[in-house]
């Protein structure tokens, strides 16, 4: 690293010793500016600086006459285009001109204006209109862009004068509406009159009918007419039952507002409609998972019947145990009896002869041998041992006594081998996994219930139900955590797991129990059984186990400590097959009851599902009549109320008073009795007829509003409604991240282009190589590719910041972000310095030809000036893999607005540019550099190429 940095100052100290080498590197820093800076403001506004173009206008327009005006359409649009400073409009006389003009470059385009353009743009007030045209030429030769400028204005134009005509047209027909809309609102008052003498005439019709009906009976019978006027008041019974069920019309309409709100609440019901069927939806998957649980079922007594086999198989091994083990108790008592004769032998046979002791002595002698050849048992050893303490040759009594007891006492105290208790750990072990096993499975069935409960919302019923199971599940995790504390090996872990599954479902359990159900709770649950389900308990209680075996090992268990081990198997044992046969009750329970459950739920299921279409399309069709019918219906109850109770008094007042004229003046009206009837007969039913359709007619316009909806269409603000239909749509725009002018938004392409520019500038006219002569040796390739990157990463940096002050104080360009767009142009150029450099470096003029290729390249695939979409396929597909693509969005980010999102995303893929190229340049430059050589001589034996 030293000698890397001691190469770029003496770079740097060669440079400032050398006044031509100076100024050469100051160029270099500034030259690549002069190319961004004279593009940026040759293009600085184009679009606002158009008046230079010229364009031809001809107007042959002779006008025409419209409802006695004249108009001049052609000649309207050449006076607003010469007060319109958007082209350099050029009004011209002679179409022959004016195409000559545009043919020979002399005018961009042309707008020729025909002589029956005014005629053809009025004819829509004639039976057969015409749309009107206006001739548009372009010299598409000239200039790539000025053509979309000429076609652009001249579409203006003619949008503007379709938007003025329809302006007037529109303005004159609102006029007219206007006029009758107010005229019409004049007379409403005369309308809501009619109206309501329609109604009130419909209202009297019943009253009409009955009375037309009484006098035509009594007309039909004037030879008994003293009869039928006694009927007439008989009619006066009637009154009582009149003035009933008039109250109890009145009481009805009263009961309106109670009558509506049921109605609402079907129209409700209706509107959750989507909300049941989900539900009954639910209701069919749940059924569907019946088949799992009953396998779950199944699988869980099948857990059981295993687990019960396994600890009978276990407690089946435990006799042998203690027989082993009650052998060896019996085999301790005999040896406390025979010691103790022993000693009274001893004691007795003090005074025995030597010949007697030594006769014994040889067979005690013989016996020691036997014994010692045998393999130890504790019943026959003890025997042997027995033998010896009385027949062993000693030289006194008390030397005999004293050998007998430690004989004795190291025969009591002789341990148990393993392999004696190894039935009693096997047994152990089956229980336990077990007793894990059954977990387990109870586990994974409990699960399988909760996640049911996420899909489905039982009924309280079957939330008990499920409560009750899950209060079993509890009461069996218990139990088992029991067994494994009463085991004596470090079942933490487990019971752990087991405790914190019980907390969890004793929550879900109380609320199952309330009648509700919670996600989250449920939840907890599901992930407190998973911790159980993938447990590895077998690994865990192996390991304790062979805890056991290592504590049997070293303590080497004597009698006692065998029989306490002996019997706390037993006791997990009996404690296991209690839990495990508990639970198969339980289980076996369940599977007995779950058919009928399952038939119950099926049957209630299919009811629903077969009658829920019925009930929606009746809830529907109730919804219906209550939202389109029902309103009418009050309506009519509303106004047959109101005629009992403000009409009918009087009607039954004029019917007293007309039976009052009966009596009196009988003999005078049997004429106008006749005359009335005839009225009925022939008059009436069609007068009727006409009033309901009248009164439906009145009706059917008051509940579409249509008076007020048509007097409010034809009332109008003239000025504005006809703006409106001219221009029926605005479009509203809003800019994201503006820049205020072309310029400042070419920049970034401009200055990346220029850093590009600077580090071939850079790249042809210093060199990668080490001319000094005298540190030939001194520096190694990688070293020189190093020191040397340093200078001319140097002078790229100093080539960004001028470009980039440049643009701010010389070209007044925007940035959003100023100095971000200085730090990010210092990054582009280091970044493209080290890619020319790098090319350079390692393959010489190849390199530099190279990169020049990828210039190009990159300016028409970089989307430096138009969207890449809009290239060729290939630009397209070159586009991501080209770093101009990243440092031209990276340098737009800080003119016109930074995303954090997008900066991070252009810096990563450019420090990936970086990387990768100082990792070829510094990895590769000992294996390219003969090959460069090669080509260096080839091309000076060439004498042509530098």
């Amino acid at each position: 690293m030293k000698k890397i940095f001691s190469l770029f100052i003496k770079d740097v100290q060669h440079a400032l010793k050398t006044p031509m080498v100076l100024i050469v590197i100051l160029g270099l820093c500034i030259l690549p500016s002069f190319y961004a800076w004279f593009n940026l403001k040759s293009s600085w506004d184009p679009y606002s600086n158009t008046k230079g173009i010229k364009v031809a206008v001809v107007n042959f327009d002779e006008g025409a006459t419209v409802q006695g005006k004249h108009v001049n359409v052609g000649k309207s649009l050449v006076k607003e285009l010469k007060t319109n400073d958007q082209f350099g409009w050029v009004f011209v006389d002679s179409l022959k001109d004016a195409k000559q003009g545009v043919r020979l470059g002399k005018y961009y385009a042309m707008i020729h204006i025909p002589e029956h353009f005014s005629e053809d743009m009025t004819s829509i007030f004639d039976k057969k209109p015409k749309r009107a045209h206006i001739d548009y030429q372009v010299n598409q030769k000239i200039n790539a862009i000025a053509p979309k400028m000429t076609t652009a204005g001249a579409t203006a134009i003619t949008k503007t004068l379709n938007d003025k005509f329809v302006e007037a047209a529109t303005q004159a027909f609102l006029k007219e509406s206007n006029s009758l809309g107010i005229d019409l609102e004049k007379k409403l008052p005369l309308y809501h009159k009619i109206e309501n003498a329609v109604f009130q005439a419909e209202a009297a019709i019943p009253k009409m009918e009955k009375f037309s009906a009484a006098v035509q009976k009594i007309d039909a019978h004037q030879g008994d007419i003293n009869q039928y006027a006694e009927e007439f008041y008989a009619l006066e019974s009637y009154k009582d039952e009149i003035n009933s069920g008039a109250a109890k019309l009145i009481k009805a309409n009263q009961h309106a507002g109670e009558i509506n709100e049921a109605g609402q609440m079907i129209v409700g019901l209706n509107s959750k409609m989507s909300n049941i069927e989900a539900a009954l939806n639910k209701a069919q998957q749940f059924e569907e998972r019946f088949p799992e649980i009953n396998a779950a079922v199944a699988k869980g007594i099948d857990a059981t019947n295993k687990a019960s086999e396994v600890l009978s198989t276990a407690q089946n091994r435990m006799p042998q145990v203690h027989a082993r083990l009650n052998q060896a108790q019996d085999a301790t008592s005999k040896a406390d009896t025979k010691v103790e004769s022993a000693e009274e032998k001893v004691s007795s046979e003090e005074v025995d002869t030597e010949e007697k002791v030594t006769t014994e002595g040889s067979s005690t002698q013989e016996n020691q041998t036997t014994s010692s050849e045998q393999k130890i048992e504790i019943p026959d050893s003890t025997e042997a041992v027995t033998t010896e303490s009385v027949t062993t040759e000693l030289p006194s009594t008390e030397a005999k006594k004293t050998a007998t007891m430690q004989t004795v006492a190291k025969t009591k105290d002789e341990p148990l081998t393993q392999s004696d208790l190894e039935p009693a750990k096997q047994a152990l072990s089956e229980a336990l996994q077990a007793m894990a096993g059954l977990v387990k499975d109870n586990a994974a069935a409990q699960k399988d219930t909760l996640s049911a409960l996420k899909d489905h919302q039982p009924s309280k019923d079957n939330m008990k139900v499920i409560a009750q199971n899950i209060g079993q599940t509890i009461q069996l995790q218990k139990e088992v955590a029991d067994v494994l504390q009463q085991s004596s090996i470090d079942t933490s872990q487990i019971e752990e797991a087991l405790n914190n599954s019980n907390n969890a479902l004793a929550v879900v359990q109380k609320q199952l129990e309330n009648g509700q159900i919670d996600a989250s709770s449920t939840s907890r649950a599901e992930e407190a059984l998973s911790v159980i389900q993938n447990m590895d308990m077998q690994s865990i209680l192996l390991q304790g186990l062979e805890t056991i075996d290592s504590g049997l090992d070293t303590a080497a268990m004597k009698l006692r400590d065998a029989e306490q081990f002996a019997n706390k198997v037993d006791g997990i044992l009996t404690e296991a097959q209690q839990v495990t046969s508990a639970a198969n009750e339980r289980l076996v329970t369940i599977n007995n009851e779950l058919p009928a459950l399952e038939e119950r739920f099926k049957e209630v299921n299919a009811n629903v599902q077969s009658n829920f279409p019925a009930f929606k399309a009746r809830v529907a069709e109730a919804s219906q009549f209550v939202q389109n019918e029902l309103p009418g219906v009050l309506n009519d109850l509303s106004r047959i109320s109101h005629f009992a109770q403000n009409d009918l008094p009087g009607v039954m007042s004029k019917y007293d008073e007309t039976a009052d004229l009966l009596r009196n003046n009988l003999p005078g009206a049997e004429k106008g009795i006749h005359d009335l009837a005839e009225f009925s007969r022939n008059d009436l039913p069609g007068i009727e007829k006409d009033i309901k359709k009248a009164a439906d007619k009145f009706r059917e316009l008051d509940k579409k509003d249509v008076m007020n909806k048509l007097i409010k269409l034809l009332r109008n603000d003239l000025q504005g409604e006809a703006d409106y239909f001219s221009d029926p749509i605005q479009l509203d725009e809003k800019q994201m991240f503006p820049i205020p002018n072309y310029g400042s938004a070419s920049a970034p392409f401009y200055t990346a282009l220029a850093l590009w520019v600077g580090a071939l500038l850079s790249s042809n006219l210093l060199t990668t190589e080490l001319k000094d002569q005298s540190l030939k040796g001194t520096y190694s390739l990688r070293e020189l590719f190093a020191g040397r990157l340093l200078l001319f990463l140097s002078i790229g940096i100093i080539q960004s910041v001028i470009v980039v002050i440049g643009n701010f104080f010389i070209l007044d360009a925007y940035a959003k972000h100023p100095v971000m767009n200085l730090l990010f142009a210092v990054l582009v150029s280091i970044v493209f310095t080290s890619i020319v450099y790098t090319m350079v470096s390692l393959l010489g003029n190849v390199g530099k030809a190279l990169a020049i290729i990828l210039m190009v390249l990159q300016i028409s695939g970089g989307g430096g000036t138009f969207p890449v979409q809009v290239t060729p396929h290939f630009f397209q597909m070159i586009h991501p893999f080209l770093p101009f693509t990243y440092a031209v969005d990276l340098l737009r980010e800080a003119v016109g607005g930074i995303v954090p999102e997008l900066v991070t995303l252009n810096i990563s893929r450019l420090l990936i540019f970086f990387t990768g190229i100082l990792a070829i340049g510094y990895g590769l430059k000992p294996k390219f550099e003969p090959i460069k050589n090669r080509m260096i001589k080839t091309s000076e034996e060439s004498t042509i190429v530098e």
